[in-house]
């Protein structure tokens, strides 16, 4: 298990905060309909419950995670108020959360760049190799990088490095050009 400085803890915590703060959770429990009426469930505190009640060997239930909240808050909630609360527009806010978090990473990546290169979204990377098949196949793929009779295909591999996986793939003659097997789209 990795070890981490209180510094490092310190700046985890403020990453963390600041990608997900007061009022945007709030908001955003608000936008999704999670939150009807301001009454005894906080969008923010359920949100850091749900989040870092969980790890690695630790076995929760709705209860314990209703213990948690109650601790956290002060509070004394019957059961319906939490249980109901596990709900479509919990799911809504939890995908909206993930997805925030990514756009939030990768932009902040791009402070330490160049202004020119801060208005990427993302970079995309193609990759093309040739397979060759057996050469009963020649004549639905001809080969044109060798020399004896045989077959070979070109797999083109359109990469996002934010999304760390592939984009599209195509399968194509060895002899088509690169240039036409890249489709980045708009």
């Amino acid at each position: 298990m990795a070890e981490y400085s209180s510094r490092e803890q310190i700046s985890i915590e403020k990453d963390l905060c600041s990608m997900f703060s007061q009022e945007y959770l709030r908001s955003l429990g608000k936008d999704t309909g999670l939150v009807k009426r301001e009454r005894k469930i906080d969008p923010f505190v359920m949100f850091w419950v749900l989040t870092l009640s969980f790890g690695v060997r630790l076995q929760r239930t709705l209860a314990s995670l209703k213990r948690s909240y109650e601790k956290e808050t002060d509070t004394n909630l019957s059961g319906s108020s939490w249980y109901y609360r596990f709900t479509p527009e919990l799911i809504s806010i939890l995908n909206e959360c993930v997805i925030h978090g990514i756009k939030y990473m990768a932009t902040d990546q791009t402070h330490n760049l160049n202004e020119k290169l801060d208005k990427f979204n993302d970079v995309m990377i193609q990759d093309s190799t040739i397979i060759r098949l057996h050469k009963s196949l020649s004549k639905l793929y001809p080969a044109t990088r060798s020399k004896r009779e045989a077959a070979g295909v070109k797999v083109a591999t359109l990469v996002s490095v934010v999304a760390n996986g592939p984009q599209r793939l195509g399968i194509y003659s060895e002899s088509t050009n690169d240039i036409k097997t890249i489709m980045v789209g708009p």
